[in-house]
């Protein structure tokens, strides 16, 4: 099936039959990495992984949206946009509460990372931080904090190691961390 999806997308068609051909091809996984991601959030949360695939798949058909280079690529691309309409729920819900106020359930850890553990929000700006310094650490963190990727599963999409990405993954939780604790100084 990897070949099919990399001849459809190396075909460089890029229209809404392309989109949906790979859709098609790829939807138990996309669907899988909705239930994780929502999974990872609060247990009062509306969304079901249906909607958040729908969400992910319109937004991508809109025009001049859909241009992949590879199997990484959009997979990368469907974990941003399932972020990005995640945040953005999380956002209109904080506006419509009183005094803009809102108990945000921290994103559960990540599996077999104890020490990384933050709010919807504020991964959600650590990642674009992440994004200027480098996007490789970027993919990375939003395939494990928002596809809920195994290190496994991200060395087969990056064609890898896993020790390599066991080792990349040490680097982007050092910066997340490092980001992290600047962005608290930054609030006091």
């Amino acid at each position: 099936m990897n070949n099919q999806i990399t001849q459809i997308l190396a075909s460089k068609v890029n229209s809404k039959d392309t989109l949906d051909r790979v859709f098609h091809l790829m939807y138990p996984e996309i669907k899988k990495l909705a239930n994780s991601q929502l999974a990872r959030l609060n247990k009062g949360q509306t969304i079901t992984p249906t909607v958040l695939v729908n969400e992910c798949y319109m937004k991508l058909a809109k025009p001049g949206e859909m241009s992949f280079e590879n199997r990484k690529h959009f997979i990368c691309t469907v974990a941003r946009c399932m972020r990005q309409f995640l945040v953005d729920n999380v956002r209109k819900n904080v506006r419509l509460k009183r005094a803009g106020e809102i108990s945000q359930e921290p994103i559960t850890q990540v599996m077999g990372d104890s020490d990384i553990n933050f709010k919807l929000l504020e991964i959600d700006e650590i990642i674009s931080k992440l994004h200027l310094i480098d996007e490789e650490m970027a993919e990375l963190a939003e395939l494990r904090f928002f596809s809920g990727h195994s290190l496994q599963e991200i060395a087969d999409i990056n064609e890898v190691s896993k020790r390599t990405i066991i080792r990349k993954w040490n680097m982007t939780k050092s910066f997340i961390i490092t980001l992290s604790n600047d962005m608290k100084k930054d609030e006091q």
